[in-house]
């Protein structure tokens, strides 16, 4: 049974369920904006990689967009690929980048992701190419039910434009709520996500190095968001407010004081010594402007450092030389607040800590 024709006629969900109500095996490749393969072995998806295709591995492009690894790992993974035959999942697993429950996540995860993507798709052309048997070249396969892909799928489409409202913007950052989750009830992946909530991250940021897809990541934040784990900051909001007290700020009008010749008198008199005084008179000393600025910089990095060690070791830091033994503080920061006098003081048994002057 071969198949091809456009997307226009029939889209990637109706094609799926074809292939998989038939129990056929072989390659469906989409020719779009974005070319796509899904390999099918008696109606079940075991893969979206087609090693035959020389272009850009799609597993790869996933690991790289959502941060699985540095740069000196990618290095590493380049050079035991052009001294070996190896697979790229193969190298993941050999070098212990990945363990193999960790690759076959992020392998469902990509084939997931790329299932939403595709039934987004309105232009392009389809083409089936059936095998008798398994598909040849699939390393380290997965078997994901096309009915549970497609029913995930389509609940992630009619949930995007709800997420989008709660999260509009790439520069949203977050701050801890009122309710604190136990690290070891979230799981690896919504550890590593709050982890990079708690350090002040932006959504972009964090989706970035979030180690799994966009969507799961704002799903969870918007989640923690509703139930008052995480505060969300929008830089956009905070503008349009300034925006708004501006314009409600009243303004000097000096129209109808003109109208009266004494009152015109008085105002340029007082103009007239605040010029004075502004040329004149000696100015007082004053800090450096952005002293402020800095300070409240540095406790905010303080604060957000005690919430990330206590949302991994599940108590408060008894000092902020803790911290930094633990990798949460600077040493320079610890020695600027020793500079500034200011005192951290944990209170274990009200569960909370003061700092400041």
């Amino acid at each position: 049974m071969a198949l091809e024709g456009q997307l226009s006629d029939f889209n990637l969900a109706e094609i799926l369920q074809l292939i998989s109500s038939q129990q056929k095996s072989g390659f469906l490749n989409l020719e779009t904006q974005r070319d796509m393969v899904f390999v099918f072995d008696k109606g079940v998806l075991i893969s979206t990689r087609d090693r035959r295709d020389r272009a850009r591995d799609p597993l790869e492009s996933f690991l790289r967009a959502y941060g699985f690894f540095d740069a000196d790992q990618w290095k590493h993974v380049e050079y035991v690929r052009a001294n070996s035959s190896l697979d790229l999942t193969e190298i993941l697993t050999s070098e212990g980048l990945l363990s193999g429950e960790e690759l076959d996540a992020a392998l469902r995860s990509m084939a997931q992701e790329m299932a939403v993507a595709g039934m987004k798709l309105r232009r392009g052309r389809y083409h089936f190419s059936p095998t008798r048997d398994t598909p040849p070249g699939v390393r380290n396969g997965i078997h994901l039910d096309v009915q549970g892909l497609l029913m995930e799928a389509a609940r992630r489409l009619d949930e995007e434009e709800l997420l989008r409202e709660a999260l509009p913007s790439q520069a949203i950052t977050f701050g801890q709520g009122t309710k604190t989750l136990p690290a070891d009830a979230l799981g690896t992946t919504g550890r590593h996500i709050m982890k990079l909530a708690l350090a002040g991250l932006s959504l972009g940021r964090i989706i970035r190095q979030g180690r799994t897809e966009s969507f799961v990541v704002r799903d969870l934040l918007k989640s923690w968001c509703e139930e008052g784990v995480l505060v969300k900051h929008d830089p956009e909001d905070d503008a349009t407010e300034d925006a708004e007290r501006g314009r409600e700020r009243p303004g000097l009008h000096l129209t109808t004081g003109l109208r009266s010749m004494p009152l015109t008198l008085l105002v340029l008199a007082l103009v007239a010594l605040a010029v004075w005084g502004r040329w004149f008179a000696m100015p007082a000393a004053a800090e450096h402007p952005g002293a402020d600025l800095r300070r409240a910089q540095i406790r905010a990095e303080v604060i957000e450092s005690a919430r990330l060690f206590r949302f991994e070791s599940g108590h408060w830091p008894d000092t902020l030389a803790e911290l930094v033994r633990e990798g949460h503080l600077k040493p320079a920061t610890l020695m600027t607040v020793q500079d500034l006098g200011w005192i951290y003081e944990h209170d274990a048994d009200a569960d909370r800590f003061s700092f400041g002057s």
